[in-house]
């Protein structure tokens, strides 16, 4: 499973460079690099904003841990509500649909030895 701690992709920033970016901890290069990637990736940029708009910068943390938690419930629960919609016994469903067909396949055969068809 893939770190849960880290809301952005592998390849993107991870929470310490968005931290230093906030913070204004970072040579203009590594702004110039981080805005290139808000401008190409919606994702990103969202997080960025979203973060900037925190006004308690000490709480980040906790509030980061709390939006993986709040992702990795809603994954879970839509990965129970998938399972459920699954079939759990297919073996009556295929005999059922055997014996259905082996029926019209003998009712055909009888009628046709009658000559009904």
């Amino acid at each position: 499973m893939a770190d849960v701690t880290n809301i952005l992709h592998d390849d993107e920033l991870n929470d310490e460079q968005l931290m230093n970016y906030l913070e204004g901890n970072l040579s203009d290069e590594e702004r110039h690099a981080i805005e290139l990637q808000m401008l190409e990736d919606d994702f990103t940029n969202d997080a960025v904003e979203g973060l900037e708009n925190i006004t308690n910068k000490a709480q980040l943390p906790t509030y980061v841990e709390q939006l993986n938690r709040q992702l990795q419930k809603t994954i879970a629960a839509k990965k129970q509500r998938k399972a459920k919609r699954k079939l759990a016994d297919n073996q009556w469903l295929i005999i059922s649909i055997c014996a259905v067909l082996a029926i019209c396949v003998l009712g055909y055969y009888m009628l046709h030895l009658k000559g009904f068809i």
